[in-house]
């Protein structure tokens, strides 16, 4: 998610899809050098071009930007079934995944929410700097839900103590947190629900759906179209017991729209599941071209009643989004599965690997320049291609700390 629930079954089965973590990776990659460029909170460049920012709310288009975090939500979606399939193959139940999935929608939605108040810091009223807040909420979040080494099958108490210290400031970092609301000072609320928020919704959506659907490939196509109709229902007024929650929760935008973005992902990953191994590779490529191509067309006839925006969740965007990431997912799957074409996209391999952590890398950059009272990156070569630039380098750094931290045992998956 979520970010990175799946990798760890992945890992033990040899048979996984590299062209998964080069996917992974590459969506990792272009989202810290994007969140630099465009994230006001983060590095922020003026002067970029507009094909490299955001479409604006009110402009029937996309940019590549706006592709991003539906890819962020694809590969959520893409590992699913695999994850699933060792897990339930190692003499895993329902019952227990499902628990599986509750604890980890859960601990996105707990750091989702989180992320979003670091926007909205009341400094007078809060004991400590907004930095050291921030710094030290991510620092809590790496101690809890960090993946310690075992011994015996257990976990020794050190590591333990170090998770219940996490959990111990995250709740102290609660109770200190004041946050603003125009002239007023308020705790903790949603602004907006979070990219993470999102990712544990709708992860625990698709999930449920593919294990009570008995891992029907069919059925989850079907639940694709299903999730897109709730999408148009809701923008239609065809379910007004939802109105009630709609300033505070767009069933139809977040469950329907971005869920129908993971369910594609799931739909997609089904294809490497065991009774696909024995079906020629060119099959699989067919299936998704063809997959992606629906979808493309689907995008573009519902395009007229509510446009492409990202902003507003609109269906055309979900589905133009994951037939690009069903298409890009196809080419790499042929590049580096099948042609055996990897290095290129060694740079990228370790925040593919541990996602997580590489989402929380700017976050802790940024927090600690604060704390230290670092502000070069916001008065210098922060315009034009020179920011643009820095943005590009300053995410390949991140992710060769990622690749640091992960060989000095931070493995950070929910």
């Amino acid at each position: 998610m979520p970010l990175n629930v799946e990798n760890a079954a992945e890992k033990a089965d040899r048979d996984r899809v590299g062209s998964i973590d080069v996917f992974r990776g590459l969506t990792m990659f272009l989202m810290l050098f994007v969140n630099d460029m465009n994230d006001p909170d983060l590095g922020h460049v003026s002067g970029v071009p507009v094909w490299m920012e955001h479409a604006p709310g009110n402009v029937d288009a996309m940019t590549f930007v706006d592709v991003i975090m539906p890819a962020f939500l694809f590969s959520v979606g893409l590992c699913i079934p695999l994850a699933f399939q060792k897990r339930l193959q190692q003499g895993g139940s329902i019952p227990k995944a499902v628990l599986h999935v509750l604890i980890r929608s859960l601990g996105l939605i707990i750091i989702g929410l989180g992320m979003v108040n670091t926007y909205r810091f009341h400094p007078s009223a809060m004991p400590i700097s907004p930095g050291l807040w921030e710094l030290l909420f991510f620092v809590s979040a790496i101690l809890v839900w960090n993946r310690y080494p075992k011994r015996d099958g257990r976990t020794p108490a050190l590591f333990m103590g170090l998770r219940f210290l996490g959990v111990l400031m995250l709740l102290a970092l609660a109770v200190i947190y004041r946050g603003t609301d125009g002239d007023g000072v308020t705790w903790m609320r949603t602004s907006w629900w979070g990219i993470l928020t999102v990712i544990g919704m709708a992860y625990f959506v698709v999930s449920l759906a593919y294990l009570f659907l008995h891992r029907d490939h069919a059925a989850m196509v079907g639940v694709v179209a299903l999730l897109t109709v709730l999408n148009i229902a809701e923008r239609t007024g065809a379910l007004p017991f939802l109105e009630p929650i709609r300033p505070y929760f767009s069933t139809g935008g977040i469950l329907g729209g971005l869920g129908s973005i993971t369910a594609a992902g799931a739909v997609a990953g089904m294809l490497f599941m065991s009774d696909w191994k024995t079906r020629p590779a060119r099959e699989r490529i067919r299936w998704l071209l063809g997959f992606a191509l629906a979808l493309f067309v689907a995008g573009i006839l519902l395009r007229p009643p509510y446009g492409i925006s990202k902003l507003a969740e609109t269906p055309a965007w979900c589905l133009l989004s994951s037939a690009i990431c069903v298409a890009v997912f196809a080419f790499l799957y042929w590049l580096v599965d099948l042609k055996g074409r990897s290095a290129w996209a060694r740079f990228a391999m370790p925040a593919g690997r541990q996602p997580l952590l590489a989402y929380f890398m700017p976050h802790l950059f940024y927090s600690l320049l604060l704390v230290l009272g670092i502000d070069f990156l916001q008065e210098h070569l922060n315009a034009g291609y020179v920011g643009i630039t820095r943005s590009l380098v300053l995410a390949l750094l991140l992710i060769g700390l990622v690749k640091l931290l992960s060989k000095a045992g931070v493995n950070l998956r929910l």
